[in-house]
C-alpha cells in the first residue's frame, strides 16, 4: 500500500514507522525541516514543502496514493489539505486527525473520515465511570472494533491466559490485574480478580 502522511510530527513519525514494519510504502511531507530532521532514521522518502501546494503533492506522489493521511498540528492545515486530497486529487482514502472534538460536524459535513484522540480519551473515561463491559470503540478502516472486559470464571484460576479460547470469535489481547495491562505474549497465569480483554470487529 503507498500511503502518503501529510505532517512529521511525532504521530505522523510514528505512523510512518509503523507502516513501514508492515512494508508499506510510505511519503512523509512537512513544511517544518526540523519535524523531518527528527524523522531521518525512518526510511521513507521525506519532502519539505506547502503542505496545501498542489505541485509539492504531486512531488509527494499523491496521485498514487492508496491513503492519505493528514496529521497536521493544525486542524485548519489537516481540513485544507484533506480537501485537497479528496477533491483536487480523488484520492482513494483519506484520514484526518482532529484536535478540536467541536469541529468534528465541519469535517463530517464535508464528507471527511476524522480520527480524534480526544474522543478515544474521552469515551475510555465515560465507560470507566459507567463501569460497562465494552470499554472502547473505535472505527478500524469499515468496521467498527470494541474491546470488552470479562471477568475471568473461577474454573479458569491457575490457567495461563493464552491456554483461553473463545467461541464467539473474539480474540484474547491480554488481562487487565488492577491497573496494569499484561499483553498476551506474556502469557500470564490467571488470578482471581483478573479481567480478560477481548477484541472484536462488528
Amino acid at each position: 500500500m503507498q500511503v502518503l502522511i501529510l505532517g512529521a510530527g511525532k504521530v505522523g513519525r510514528e505512523l510512518a514507522a509503523s507502516l513501514l514494519k508492515r512494508d508499506d510504502q510510505v511519503v512523509l511531507l512537512d513544511n517544518d525541516p526540523a519535524f523531518l530532521q527528527l524523522a531521518e532514521h525512518i526510511d521513507c522518502t521525506k519532502i519539505t514543502g506547502d503542505m496545501t501546494d498542489k505541485e509539492i503533492l504531486r512531488s509527494a506522489q499523491i496521485e498514487t496514493a492508496d491513503v492519505v493521511c493528514a496529521v497536521a498540528d493544525s486542524d485548519n492545515i489537516n481540513i485544507m489539505v484533506t480537501w485537497v486530497a479528496t477533491k483536487i486529487f480523488n484520492v482513494p482514502r483519506v484520514l484526518t486527525r482532529l484536535y478540536n472534538p467541536q469541529k468534528k460536524n465541519v469535517f463530517k459535513a464535508l464528507g471527511m473520515e476524522t480520527i480524534s484522540s480526544t474522543d478515544f480519551t474521552v469515551n475510555a473515561f465515560l465507560h470507566a465511570i459507567e463501569d460497562e463491559e465494552t470499554v472502547l470503540e473505535h472505527k478500524f478502516f469499515n468496521d467498527t472494533l470494541s474491546y470488552t472486559l470479562l471477568d475471568v470464571p473461577p474454573d479458569m484460576l491457575d490457567s495461563e491466559l493464552a491456554d483461553l479460547q473463545t467461541s464467539s470469535g473474539q480474540i484474547i489481547i491480554g488481562l487487565r490485574r488492577g491497573n496494569t495491562t499484561h499483553l498476551i505474549s506474556e502469557n500470564p497465569s490467571l488470578e482471581a480478580g483478573d479481567r480478560i480483554i477481548l477484541a472484536d470487529l462488528k
